[in-house]
């Protein structure tokens, strides 16, 4: 099916479609679990990959995507991993000749209706989890979630009640903040909730990058030939160029620093919230908009966390800007810093001396996230870790509203008045005019 083929008026962020059976996923011991993908990006096919991984006892069913051309190749990788890896299981694992392919407006409720899939993938564009997630929970699924959990305020609160409502149907959910799974950042974390570094004195976290996220990936695409014909208006170059736009990725200090944020709130415990939020950023790069998109290259924010501790979080994406990656906090007796990659996460004195560091192996912890999940799902357990990513990424959304606007506030505001809603009245495959990138001091805060 061509693009043009189903250009359709649809209402992907509507209501839950209601699904038969109210609850579908059940899992007894050792049965293989039945996964459906939604959402067949890099990411989708990377989390699917990451899960086949952690556990051969699995069969992907079924994969939706609003274009039927991100599908095929999806499966292709999947398949691709499964015959390297575990040749012996790999038929069992992904048949391409067996699964369901469902694109289109409707993808998602095709996918949803089947009662074989125990758990799903959701991996799409982040302005589609939260609409997404409600359908999975009225069907019945246990699910993984990648990050953010939303992209505005309205999302959000929706998403706290959506978890609320999975633990009532005895759900499981567990979302991609993997740096939780690390077994790293697990042990130096302990230590610093245990007292390690004493009391907490400042916090920072960073995603310096020297890449803006969507300029690759929408050089590609036109050198392929997918945007011909669509201009930086259409919903459709917009949502295919996800990450450059702020409706539908929330912008890079939601849709990825997330993950620094959410290290700093697991170390303060997750319900720690900010009192008052100021932040500041712009759009340095020359990338021309809306081309690429219309968000912001860097942000810094300061959190005032109450009781004279403070975070502080900076993100940018500049080409050819220095890489910084990771998180610190400051204590009365000691530092912990923590990074994904090498051997970065320790505690050390204030003078440098390493006090702690972790040794050994560390386990792949985008695989264990996957583990964690499927194991509670056949033991009966039930997981639910959406709450402490919708707080992380609340932090993340006050910080880009207070930047957008130059206006300080009080977290407590956003949470309670804030009305705030990124989302268009509208998704279909119509014009989307682009209102330009924020300005601070003229941009409205609501």
């Amino acid at each position: 099916m061509q693009r043009r083929d189903f250009i359709k008026a649809g209402a992907i962020v509507g209501a839950g479609a209601v699904m038969p059976g109210c609850l579908s996923a059940s899992v007894k011991g050792k049965d293989r679990i039945k996964v459906g993908l939604i959402g067949c990006g890099g990411r989708g096919t990377g989390a699917s990959i990451n899960m086949l991984n952690a556990d051969q006892n699995i069969e992907f069913v079924a994969f939706a995507d609003l274009f039927e051309d991100k599908i095929g190749p999806s499966i292709s990788k999947i398949e691709a991993e499964a015959k390297k890896k575990f040749p012996n299981q790999a038929k069992n694992i992904i048949d391409p000749s067996k699964v369901q392919r469902f694109s289109g407006f409707n993808c998602v409720d095709q996918l949803l209706s089947m009662k074989e899939i125990d758990v799903v993938i959701e991996a799409t564009p982040p302005v589609f989890r939260t609409p997404h997630y409600k359908k999975i929970v009225a069907a019945g699924k246990h699910a993984f979630l990648e990050k953010p959990a939303c992209i505005d305020i309205t999302q959000a609160r929706q998403m706290l009640a959506l978890a609320d409502e999975a633990n009532a149907k005895g759900l499981s959910v567990v979302c991609g903040t993997q740096r939780r799974y690390h077994r790293g950042y697990q042990e130096v974390i302990k230590r610093v909730q245990d007292g390690a570094i004493g009391e907490l004195l400042s916090a920072q976290c960073y995603w310096n990058s020297s890449g803006y996220v969507g300029h690759g990936q929408h050089d590609a695409m036109e050198k392929r030939g997918i945007l011909k014909g669509l201009q930086p208006d259409d919903m459709e170059y917009q949502i295919r160029n996800w990450f450059s736009f702020i409706w539908t990725s929330g912008d890079h200090i939601v849709e990825q620093h997330v993950h620094n944020i959410d290290v700093i709130m697991w170390a303060l415990g997750d319900n720690r919230m900010p009192v008052d939020v100021r932040g500041m950023g712009g759009r340095s790069t020359d990338l021309p908009t809306p081309i690429y998109g219309d968000r912001f290259s860097h942000f810094a924010v300061d959190f005032d966390m109450g009781e004279g501790l403070r975070i502080a979080s900076y993100c940018q994406q500049d080409p050819k800007a220095s890489d910084e990656v990771g998180e610190r906090i400051v204590g009365s007796k000691g530092i912990m810093t923590t990074a994904l990659w090498g051997s970065a996460c320790k505690i050390t004195d204030h003078k440098g001396k390493v006090i702690y560091m972790p040794t050994g192996k560390m386990a792949q912890c985008m695989e264990m996230e996957h583990k964690f999940l499927l194991d509670a799902i056949r033991e009966g357990r039930k997981v639910n870790t959406l709450k402490t990513l919708v707080n992380s990424t609340l932090l993340a959304i006050a910080g880009r509203m207070s930047a957008f606007s130059g206006k300080k506030f009080k977290f407590e505001w956003m949470m309670r008045k804030s009305k705030e809603d990124l989302v268009p009245k509208q998704i279909a495959f119509v014009k989307n005019p682009v209102a330009g990138v924020p300005v601070p001091g003229k941009y409205k805060l609501v």
